[in-house]
């Protein structure tokens, strides 16, 4: 028989997992709790299994609970569900946030305490529900949770990662440097092309092949030999030319520009960028000038 989960917070990450692993027939979906009936109501349907609750004190007991809020509510959740556990230590409690570990839980103890930070974006439900398998998902706390968490997410094709509870904000800001800031990245980049004349879903256009191709080279050979451009060749010219241009369309562009070219300069070195070029580049970069 299936075991029976809660979910606190039913939004794009919640439904999904709870739909996969009632489908799976990993857990049986049982009570759903969000910020609003009418929301809950939401992740029933897509889940297609549960029961909606309008509060913590009304949900059944189960032998697992997520709580898939924002990071901001977890705490007081936890505040909220330590007293509805009463003494069951043979629950398990855990949320899914990246920055933050297991011990945010302390409240629910005796029941076992973990985080499962799946490194996959959520922004569609409906794709993630074909495209989640794969992922990796970073796994700590106490170790009953771990051992019962690893077969959930093995059992949704997932790979499995164990973290040190204390290395949990390094580990979240890595994903950051790669999800988030990488978006982040595609619209300074869109903002440079409209400054040039060109509509962004022609940028868009354009710019897929080459990021699509950088992203593939990056996964097979790493950064140093992925890189190319003017900073790997060592062509201050060329850099000189383009951050005097963005200076005079925004400043923030030109920033940006001056920050990421330093890593970049770093990189390069690891490439064979002779010395002297590396620091005519720095110098160039640098803001105020060294």
């Amino acid at each position: 028989m299936s075991l029976t989960l809660n979910i606190i917070g039913a939004g794009r990450l919640g439904r999904t997992l709870g739909r996969l692993w009632q489908q799976r027939g990993f857990f049986r979906i049982q009570s759903i709790c969000n910020h609003s009936p009418q929301s809950a109501e939401t992740a029933r349907n897509f889940i297609g299994a549960g029961s909606v609750c309008d509060s913590i004190g009304t949900m059944e007991n189960a032998d697992c609970w997520l709580i898939a809020t924002g990071d901001r509510q977890i705490a007081g959740i936890a505040e909220q569900l330590g007293p509805r556990l009463n003494d069951r230590d043979n629950a398990v409690v855990f949320h899914c946030s990246g920055a933050l570990g297991s011990e945010i839980l302390s409240p629910c103890r005796p029941a076992a305490t973990a985080s499962a930070h799946p490194v996959h974006s959520f922004a569609d439900p409906e794709k993630s529900l074909c495209n989640l398998a794969g992922s990796t998902v970073a796994l700590e706390g106490d170790r009953s949770a771990i051992e019962l968490l690893q077969r959930a997410f093995t059992a949704l094709d997932c790979e499995l990662l164990t973290i040190d509870s204390s290395k949990k904000a390094l580990y979240h800001a890595g994903s950051v440097f790669a999800c988030n800031y990488l978006t982040a990245l595609m619209d300074l980049s869109l903002r440079t092309f409209s400054a040039a004349g060109i509509e962004r879903e022609r940028a868009l256009e354009l710019l897929k092949p080459i990021v699509l191709q950088t992203a593939g080279n990056n996964m097979a050979m790493g950064p140093e030999q992925s890189l190319t451009g003017p900073i790997a060749r060592g062509d201050v010219d060329t850099v000189r030319r383009q951050l005097a241009a963005l200076a005079q369309t925004d400043t923030q562009l030109a920033q940006c520009y001056r920050q990421l070219g330093l890593t970049c300069v770093e990189l390069a070195r690891h490439n064979q960028l002779p010395g002297p070029l590396a620091e005519q580049l720095i110098d160039l970069l640098s803001e105020p000038p060294r």
